[in-house]
């Protein structure tokens, strides 16, 4: 049966959650209405905002439910978000910030390990860590609302956004989600999960109810219980109606059912009509402005509201509802009380570091590793190449989007952390950056105009030009331009000969756009149009996956010239920095190129190890090759190398056409500012990989869900994706299928090995089920384990109800050093022993059902059945 927007769904009788008696105790202490001489009437139960409520004009409260842009000032942070709040009541303006991961605005901020890579610590300490980390910095960066985490289903792993998920399986992401929560809120911010729902690939999908309820609303079920302040509805439909404004899941599901109590948000342009407000949405983003002055429809606006009002179609108590949740929320967070703080201060860098050290590392996976080629022995050390990019700078992030791109001040790279950390120790370490990303500036040789040498050069707002024999104005050159101050250089490009150019146009203190031969080549730090999105431009706002190695941001493009002369121009204009403005075009010939790769493969051949690094743009397609002919160069140096490791960068699954050549292979995702120093730790054995995939690794794209060809309908691009698999997303699809993945969900090496034994189980308080067994490490290391419980179908399975062969249950991380032994007990909650019917709501699956442990999920280290029953 599929969900209708026009039927309600059976309620069922739920526990009060923890948010729940939280924000009572808080609305407890707030204002008495008592105090005043009339009655106030009650809206959200909150003496103090229902006071406010009583005393706010229409146009006051219309103000808090459309977004605008914020007007220009010192505490402007050109953040995604802003409301201008009351301020003759008192009420503060709201701040919203981009991500995940990290805290956008125009200040740096902190990098931080990708969401891929903290669902792969299999970590609700290391998840609650990072949203520490999330909530202090968005508090230090003067912020109210973080736009995260983004708990979303990877069904789709060739989806633009999936990379951005905690993995396919709803357990694993709500538990992650929900402990990122935890984390954001304990600094006093709130968070605001995303994107409400099914939004995982299609644009219009269907879905059926059993499959909704089980799969796409636990996470954010697990983020109600968490006591998540905000949620934001997503772009998709869901069943024939608009997310935001589907009464249905907005109305019947997260309030009736779940008991949100807190406001929800459209995505930015996610509002279509002002009767969204009767579904269930509270607060339209970006409304009337938005960030860098991006213009959507206002569907919230005062006009367009005051108009549904007098037509009938909207009532002002609506309107109270939607104000009274966002400040409600606004009250449990103190913002109404003297908390509200939206000055900048130093962000905690010493403890938002060590936090993204602990996270890169417990998230680096181990995929492959033939002959213990891992860690690095100090033969391997003694003859020792480094190759690529990643090996000499740190690529923290995947560049720019939402996510925080890092502070280049904390980053040291693999290189630098290797060498110092085996000086004195007979180490003998050759770096060679193969793939060169920042380039040379183009030579004044190549640069004319007129048959002269040189650019001419021009100022907005003066009547003279100038010749530059080179364009390279940088700080470290000395001759920056003056902040403010905005030009354009036009001439021609003189090439030698016929052939592939990476041409890169470099900028800091403005935006900066290459122009060859008539056509577009590149705009650096323009996040929308030609602005930058968050106000300035940030040194990782380029399409190179990191800054130039003087901390430029950096946009570079391949393209193919034919030898002698191209017309060539560049415009420049100024950010919101104040900074002066750096500007530089640089390139990397083909004959560099081809003397870059040689002496890679030459540092190679010689050495007794050679370590690769080579990074993906996430897009999680089998079918592309890795970018900037990384497979070839792989290849190349094993042919002349046989003991070659790969340290990927990835936050989806790649097709790697050189595994059969290489002895190992370390997925580390994006470890976030310490990623080098991470990376030199795994390597050397300081520390042991102990990632998990939260993620299954295809063979090839087609034995996805969303690739099957024999159901095209499943397809992220299909008109109408049909979710008609059900509940068999990710492994559980592969298992439906027979399917062999090239790695399973949950699989991960370690430098070590663990015994298992002594499996029990008994029944929990909450009617779930406790696992409990013993865990050795029989290697000659210390490692971590990451135990993970699955759930079989119940033997009887009931009529029109679906059940998948195995479902993760619980999981944890045990650390052991040699030969240490400890008993575990992981806990299997309720909800994970049941099942949805439209009927009856939720349902214990009663009878024998296996529970496997595993250390992933075609996997089985001890196995019982257990006889659930509902005594």
């Amino acid at each position: 049966m599929y969900l209708s927007h026009k039927s309600r769904r059976p309620k069922l009788l739920v526990t009060v959650t923890a948010f729940g008696v939280v924000a009572a105790a808080v609305c407890g202490g707030t204002a008495s209405a008592a105090a005043h001489p009339n009655p106030v009437p009650v809206v959200t139960g909150d003496a103090r905002v229902d006071r406010l409520l009583s005393e706010m004009t229409l146009d006051e409260k219309l103000s808090m439910i459309e977004g605008e842009a914020e007007v220009a000032s010192s505490s402007d942070q050109y953040q995604a978000g802003y409301l201008p709040g009351v301020p003759r009541l008192g009420i503060p303006s709201l701040k919203l910030s981009d991500g995940p991961p990290g805290v956008i605005t125009k200040q740096d901020s902190t990098g931080m390990t990708s969401t891929m890579g903290v669902a792969a610590t299999f970590s609700t300490a290391d998840a609650q860590a990072n949203g520490k980390v999330i909530g202090s910095d968005a508090k230090a960066l003067g912020q109210d609302v973080v736009l995260e985490p983004f708990v979303n289903l990877d069904r789709d792993t060739s989806w633009g956004r999936g990379f951005n998920t905690f993995g396919e399986d709803p357990l694993l992401t709500g538990q992650t989600g929900a402990a990122e929560i935890t984390g954001i809120q304990s600094q006093g911010e709130m968070a605001q999960v995303k994107h409400y729902i099914a939004y995982d690939g299609g644009n219009d999908v269907e879905v059926d109810s059993q499959t909704l309820q089980e799969i796409y609303l636990q996470p954010f079920t697990d983020a109600v219980q968490a006591g998540v302040s905000s949620v934001m509805c997503s772009y998709n439909e869901i069943n024939g109606y608009q997310s935001c404004g589907n009464s249905q899941t907005l109305t019947s599901i997260l309030r009736d059912e779940l008991g949100f109590k807190g406001f929800v948000t459209s995505d930015w342009g996610a509002n279509h009509g002002t009767t969204y407000i009767n579904s269930g949405l509270d607060l339209e983003m970006p409304g009337g402005g938005g960030p860098a002055g991006v213009s959507l429809p206002s569907y919230f606006s005062s006009t367009a509201m005051k108009a549904a009002i007098a037509s009938g179609s909207v009532q002002v108590s609506t309107i109270d509802t939607a104000v009274g949740r966002i400040l409600y929320e606004m009250d449990r967070f103190g913002l109404l009380t003297g908390a509200s703080k939206h000055t900048v201060t130093p962000e905690n860098t010493r403890a938002d570091e060590a936090t993204v050290l602990t996270t890169a590392q417990d998230s680096a996976t181990l995929l492959q590793n033939d002959d213990n080629a891992l860690p690095l022995s100090s033969a391997s050390l003694s003859s020792l190449a480094l190759i690529g990019p990643g090996a000499g700078q740190t690529i923290a992030t995947n560049s720019g989007g939402e996510a925080a791109g890092g502070l280049l001040g904390q980053q040291t790279s693999a290189l630098s952390a290797l060498t110092a950390d085996t000086k004195g120790t007979g180490a003998h370490i050759d770096y060679t950056v193969a793939d060169d990303l920042t380039g040379t500036p183009v030579p004044a040789s190549a640069l004319s105009h007129d048959g002269q040498p040189g650019l001419v050069r021009t100022t907005t707002g003066s009547s003279s030009t100038s010749v530059d024999a080179q364009l390279n104005f940088t700080a470290s050159g000395g001759n920056a331009l003056k902040a403010g101050s905005t030009q354009t250089w036009t001439g021609t490009l003189t090439v030698p000969a016929t052939g592939s150019y990476w041409l890169d146009i470099q900028a800091l203190g403005g935006t900066a756009g290459l122009t060859v031969d008539g056509k577009s080549i590149a705009t650096v730090g323009a996040g929308f149009g030609t602005s930058p999105r968050y106000g300035v431009v940030h040194a990782t706002d380029g399409s190179a996956p990191t800054a130039t190695t003087d901390g430029l941001a950096n946009d570079r493009t391949l393209v193919q010239l034919t030898a002698g002369a191209h017309t060539l121009s560049v415009a420049e204009n100024p950010d919101a920095s104040g900074n002066p403005v750096q500007v530089r075009l640089n390139w990397v010939t083909p004959a560099q190129q081809q003397a870059n790769t040689d002496a890679a493969v030459a540092a190679a051949k010689k050495a007794k190890t050679a370590v690769v690094f080579v990074w993906d743009t996430g897009s999680g397609d089998l079918s592309t090759a890795l970018p900037d002919g990384q497979d070839q160069l792989i290849e190349q140096v094993a042919a002349v190398n046989k003991n070659t490791i790969v340290v990927l960068q990835a936050n989806q699954p790649i097709a790697m056409p050189w595994l059969g050549s290489v002895k190992s292979v370390l997925d580390t995702y994006y470890g976030g500012d310490q990623a080098g120093v991470a990376a030199a730790n795994l390597l050397l054995g300081r520390t042991d990989p102990s990632g998990h995939l939260p993620f299954t690794w295809p063979k090839s794209l087609d034995q996805e869900v969303a690739h099957d060809p024999a159901h095209p309908e499943r397809s992220s691009t299909a008109a109408v994706t049909d979710y008609s698999e059900g509940l068999d997303i990710g492994y559980r699809y592969f298992d439906a299928t027979n399917e062999t993945p090239l790695y399973p969900f949950g699989y991960g090496l370690t430098y070590t090995h663990f015994a298992y034994s002594g499996l029990q189980t008994s029944k929990a308080g909450d009617g779930g089920l406790n696992v409990t067994f013993s865990v050795r490490d029989t290697g000659t290391q210390a490692g971590t384990a990451v135990p993970q419980i699955y759930l079989g179908a119940p033997a009887t399975i009931p009529s029109g109800v679906q059940f998948v062969d195995r479902a993760l249950a619980a999981y944890g991380r045990v650390s052991l050093a040699p030969g240490q032994s400890k008993t575990v007990t992981l806990h299997v909650p309720l909800r994970q022993l049941q099942y949805w019917t439209d009927a009856s709501g939720w349902v214990t699956a009663t009878g024998d059902r296996p529970v496997i442990v595993a250390d992933s999920e075609r996997s089985t280290q001890l196995s019982a059945t257990v006889d659930i029953s509902t005594q």
